[in-house]
Order: C-alpha cells, then sequence, then structure tokens
C-alpha cells in the first residue's frame, strides 16, 4: 500500500470523484436530455474505483504486473468516458473508432510491458498521449460546438488548457526520471492525475447543473405540446412590454387568437387531431411573427401574440395575415379557422390586466360575429379593413 500521506490524499481523491458520479447520475435522472451526465456518472465512478485501487492494492512485485494491467484499464475507461461525455454535450454521436483508437493507444503498451519485457514505464507516453488527444478534441468541440455556453463551460475550458499540459508534462518527466528514482513516476501519478481530473469533474458538475437549472427554467415557461411560452411566461412578458412601452413612449400592441370550434373538432377527430392541430396554429404564428413578437399559448385553444413596438393598424394587418395563413395551414387533412381580438395600449392605458380584457372582449366580438374573422377592441363592430383606415 502506498505512504500514508498519499494514501489519505488517494482516499480524499475518491470521495470527491464518487460525490461528482453521484451528483451526475442524479442529475441525468431529471431529464432525458442528460446523457451526457450519465457518461460523465461512468466516467468518474471509474476513476474513483482507479484512485481507490491504487490505495488499497499492494505494490510489491508479486503484485505489479495485475495492478499494472488493472489500473490502466479502469482509468483508461473513465478518462474515455469523460471524452465522450465531452462529445454528447457538444452535439456530437460519439465516434466509437476515435474512443477505440485511444483505448488502443493506451492499453497495447501495457500489454507489451506485461508479455513482450517493455521497461516498465514504456507505456507512460502512450497513456500521455491518449489522454492528450481526447482532451483537444474535447477542448474544440465544447469551445466551438457547444451552444451557449454557461460560467462552468468556461471554466473548465481554461482549467483543462492550463492543467492537462502540466499533467502530460509531469507524466513524460516522471518517466523519464523513473530509471534513476522509481518512486518518481508513482509520485508525479499520484499527485497530478487525481488533482487535473477531480477539478476537471467539479466544473463540469458545475456547468451540467446550471443546464439542469436553466433547463428546469425554460420547461416552467414553455408550453408542453407546441414549445412556445405558456400562460404563466405571457402574463410576465407582457407587464414588461406594458412597462416598457409607457416608460419609452413606444407602441404595443396585443393579438389574441382562439380556434374556431375546437371542442368539436376534438369530439368528432379525436384528441391527437386536436394536439396537432394546436401544433399547427403554434408553428404559423412563430413563422409569421418578427424575431421581437413574443408568441404564447395562453389556453387550451386560445394564443396570445404580444407585439412591441407596433402600432394598431400594423397589428390587424398582421392578425389578418394569420388568420389566412391558419385557414390555409390545417392538420392532418383537417380544416381549421380562428377569430381574432386586437388591443393597443394606446387605448387602454398602460394596464396590462385591461390591454388582455379589451383583446379578449374584441375576440367574444368575432365569434359573435360568425368566427374566423378579426376584431379591434377599440370599435369591435367594424370589419379590420375599416379599421386600418380609422385607427391611422
Amino acid at each position: 500500500m502506498a505512504s500514508d500521506p498519499y494514501t489519505s490524499f488517494l482516499v480524499i481523491t475518491v470521495l470527491v470523484c464518487a460525490l461528482i458520479a453521484v451528483a451526475n447520475l442524479m442529475l441525468a435522472r431529471q431529464s432525458a436530455n442528460f446523457g451526457a451526465a450519465r457518461v460523465f456518472a461512468i466516467a468518474f465512478g471509474a476513476l474513483a474505483l482507479t484512485w481507490l485501487l491504487t490505495a488499497l492494492l499492494p505494490q510489491d512485485t508479486a503484485k505489479a504486473d495485475f495492478s499494472l494491467l488493472l489500473l490502466n484499464s479502469i482509468g483508461a475507461v473513465g478518462i474515455l468516458a469523460l471524452w465522450c461525455g465531452f462529445h454528447l454535450r457538444a452535439g456530437y454521436v460519439i465516434n466509437r473508432w476515435f474512443i477505440g483508437a485511444l483505448f488502443a493507444l493506451w492499453l497495447v503498451p501495457v500489454l507489451g510491458v506485461l508479455f513482450l519485457g517493455f521497461d516498465r514505464s514504456a507505456h507512460v507516453p502512450f497513456a500521455a498521449l491518449s489522454i492528450s488527444i481526447g482532451a483537444t478534441f474535447s477542448l474544440w468541440r465544447t469551445y466551438r460546438k457547444r451552444g451557449q455556453k454557461n460560467v462552468g463551460d468556461w471554466a473548465l475550458i481554461a482549467w483543462m488548457t492550463l492543467i492537462l499540459p502540466a499533467v502530460i508534462a509531469g507524466m513524460l518527466l516522471g518517466m523519464s526520471s523513473a530509471r534513476f528514482d522509481p518512486t518518481t513516476t508513482w509520485v508525479v501519478l499520484l499527485s497530478f492525475l487525481p488533482i487535473a481530473f477531480a477539478g476537471i469533474g467539479l466544473f463540469t458538475l458545475v456547468s451540467v447543473t446550471l443546464d439542469a437549472l436553466n433547463d428546469s427554467n425554460r420547461l416552467a415557461r414553455t408550453d408542453g405540446l407546441t414549445g412556445i411560452l405558456n400562460r404563466r411566461a405571457f402574463d410576465s412578458e407582457l407587464a414588461i412590454a406594458v412597462a416598457r412601452s409607457e416608460r419609452y413612449q413606444r407602441d404595443l400592441s396585443l393579438v389574441v387568437l382562439d380556434i374556431d370550434e375546437f371542442k368539436a373538432l376534438n369530439d368528432n377527430y379525436g384528441h391527437p387531431a386536436g394536439d396537432a392541430v394546436i401544433r399547427a396554429v403554434a408553428r404559423v404564428m412563430t413563422e409569421t411573427a418578427r424575431r421581437i413578437d413574443i408568441v404564447s399559448r395562453i389556453g387550451g385553444e386560445e394564443f396570445a401574440l404580444i407585439l412591441p413596438d407596433t402600432p394598431a393598424s400594423a397589428a390587424l394587418r398582421l392578425a389578418e395575415r394569420l388568420r389566412q395563413a391558419i385557414g390555409s395551414a390545417g392538420a392532418d387533412s383537417i380544416a381549421i379557422s380562428a377569430s381574432f381580438g386586437v388591443s393597443s395600449v394606446q387605448d387602454t392605458g398602460p394596464d396590462a390586466k385591461l390591454m388582455l380584457a379589451s383583446a379578449d372582449e374584441a375576440l367574444y366580438a368575432a365569434k359573435k360575429a360568425g368566427r374566423n374573422c378579426v376584431r379591434f377592441a377599440r370599435d369591435p363592430e367594424l370589419a379590420p379593413k375599416e379599421l386600418i383606415g380609422l385607427v391611422q
């Protein structure tokens, strides 16, 4: 067994890696999208086992060959699984040939040490090369291909850029010095590798945790069926838009729409068809809206569109385009239509609840007028062509 200071150091490292593995496993269970967290859990579980065995296995000559093969095999699995996790987080499918080549680069020289009489440290540069290649590709894909990077990602990139070269240099230095001092390689590996990969594990855990928090926040604001904002997010966004409109004296309009005869559609065609219709309407609204507009589903078959910097006349024209687009869209060969209500902050004043209530009243007027039409809160009896001239 290693000397007491090193054994204590390894035990601490084992505990850290085991906790990281468990934490990643718990995060992976929160969402089907956290496949990378599962792989990270495997990686740090294998690394924890590697350093646990390093502390427990005897270092006498009789057990040395067995220890060398076992520790290198498990360590390679752990570190290569870590690179797989980075690839998954960057949106790549794991290339089995690439990972297999890195595994062979590491393990084949170990077999040479065991069966062909190579020097006992001869495998170290190959392990260092395997780690270098895997780390370089992982860094590149994290930096260039991962979407929006969080604080954990940037800390991870900085840590790997600064620490891993020192680890590789330490491994090579230890190999070159091993013939004069057999304990050098042992001390270097005990000192550098656990610190380096425990740090990678901590920053990886921070990154995955922040992703999980962002995902939870997104799910809390997003309608599960359509992917657009839900009612809770809509209320918040409308209040913000009204406050901004009042502060900067800018135009603001609101369009509310309701799918016509939706209950009858559900009864006649079934709920799957109803869901398809709702998704089709959401898709048309998203494709028609501008980038600054806010599309929301605020009820079962009711949607809303917040239009910043948009006067009532432009909102009415947009609502008419939406009405025609929805009528042309359909879903599963089902003809659909929608009724629209439009309100403007210039008429209601800076009151989000009043603005929504006014748009709802206009929507009810559209339903009363025969559905599949647009009405404006200022004068619900007028058709859009007459209204556009009125509001201008």
